[in-house]
């Protein structure tokens, strides 16, 4: 017999299998309860025997449960929970490959039709934490995969906070992106350039004299400008030549500051 937790546990993982809440209480009483009866079911579970006959309909249709004869009596048994979970992965892979078949046969035909190509400068505001999401999101489409930025780290954690600076520079690696950065001198500066190995980054310090409200990010043919928390937005510039103006500050002053 399953205990609460365990029980919870099965529901939880039959559920992300597609199985509707029914369906996963059926199979596990069926599983749990070996060879089964419509009505057996029903005293089991607390499901009226007409909801049971349906759901072991679709168990059965999806491969979950199967039937057996016994005389005259019709019964019901699970299907081997291992093989069963195996063989929906392999189905699910098997449609996973089929849309990436479809994928790559299509993308060239719609990066012909890409406007994009014909290019144009353009400017993008965003707001709140969602715009900030969507701005790093950008940030890891980019084909150059690195970027420079100058940054004062207290109003980037104030703004989108710890977890999803975390979060951001484990993408980072994740993604084969690196970068080099010129941060305003503070404690939270210096603790992330501790690390600054492990998340492929090399940080620079600006001299105490020197703040920066905003935080700057050029990647690509962009440049990504994010606010204080107080004013909310983030503001992208799409401009080869502009990015290729602040890309020479960056190195202007990154070749002044110590290393």
């Amino acid at each position: 017999m399953l205990n609460r937790i365990q029980k919870e546990e099965a529901m939880s993982g039959l559920l992300q299998l597609e199985l509707s809440d029914k369906e996963a209480i059926v199979y596990l009483s069926v599983l749990e309860n070996g060879e089964s009866t419509i009505p057996s079911i029903s005293v089991n579970t607390g499901l009226s025997r007409g909801t049971v006959y349906d759901v072991t309909e679709k168990l059965k249709k999806k491969g979950f449960i199967a039937e057996i004869k016994k005389g005259k009596k019709r019964k019901l048994l699970a299907e081997n929970p291992t093989n069963r979970i195996y063989s929906f992965l392999d189905d699910e892979h098997a449609k996973f490959q089929k849309v990436k078949n479809i994928a790559e046969k299509i993308i060239p035909t719609l990066k012909a039709l890409d406007q994009r190509d014909n290019f144009k400068p353009q400017i993008k505001v965003y707001e709140g934490e969602n715009g900030f999401r969507k701005v790093w999101d950008e940030i890891f489409s980019s084909k150059d995969k690195n970027f420079l930025s100058l940054a004062r780290i207290e109003t980037f954690i104030e703004f989108a906070g710890e977890n999803f600076l975390e979060e951001i520079q484990k993408k980072k690696v994740r993604l084969g992106f690196s970068s080099r950065a010129i941060n305003e001198d503070s404690q939270s500066a210096q603790k992330l350039q501790r690390i600054d190995l492990k998340y492929n980054r090399e940080t620079r310090f600006a001299p105490k004299e020197f703040q920066f409200p905003s935080t700057e990010i050029i990647f690509g043919n962009k440049i990504a400008m994010f606010s204080t928390k107080e004013e909310n937005i983030v503001v992208v510039i799409e401009s080869r030549d502009f990015a290729e103006t602040h890309r020479q500050y960056f190195e202007m002053m990154w070749g002044m500051l110590e290393k």
